[in-house]
């Protein structure tokens, strides 16, 4: 699956062939992302690069989705559908960049596509954002798409040495 997201954005269905990539980018920005995200210091080799992408594409979650975000024709990142609830209407998403492309507003941008695609192709009624307490960029995502903080579970995870509540931010999607 492909989505354009702008001239120089696009989402593509993200591969288990695509774990070298994977690799290459969370090594250039491993001290960023293991500041925020859980799974990063199981991603050593291109072994284990294979097992995040298989766990994501094989989560058996339902509707999930994932992609590879292309900028400027190189990859960055991931972009994740991680589940859409039946029952309540939320979708929630998750994704990181790396270090390099920060602050081209590639993931407002995705956000503000997806919104679309959601609702046109999906019973998702809501886009929900979850990000430690520190994680600025995250939060600040969040906030420019139009999500409002709806909840937090304290204490969540362990984080450049104290441990962060999770924030919840919810986004209403609106055709």
């Amino acid at each position: 699956m492909k989505l354009n997201v702008t001239e120089n954005i696009e989402l593509l269905s993200l591969e288990e062939g695509d774990a070298l990539t994977i690799l290459n980018l969370v090594e250039s920005s491993r001290p960023q992302l293991e500041m925020y995200l859980y799974w990063v210091d199981g991603v050593r080799d291109e072994v284990s690069a294979h097992k995040y992408i298989v766990e994501r594409l094989h989560s058996g979650l339902l509707g999930s989705r994932w992609f590879k975000i292309k900028f400027n024709t190189q990859v960055c990142g991931v972009f994740g559908i991680k589940s859409i609830s039946t029952e309540s209407g939320v979708a929630e998403v998750g994704y990181w960049l790396s270090h390099a492309v920060h602050g081209n507003g590639i993931i407002v941008n995705i956000i503000a596509q997806l919104s679309s695609f959601l609702l046109e192709r999906t019973d998702a009624k809501i886009m929900e954002f979850r990000c430690l307490e520190n994680n600025i960029s995250s939060i600040r995502v969040a906030k420019k798409s139009g999500a409002e903080l709806v909840g937090s579970i304290p204490n969540y995870m362990n984080a450049g040495n104290e441990n962060q509540d999770l924030h919840i931010y919810q986004l209403q999607l609106q055709a």
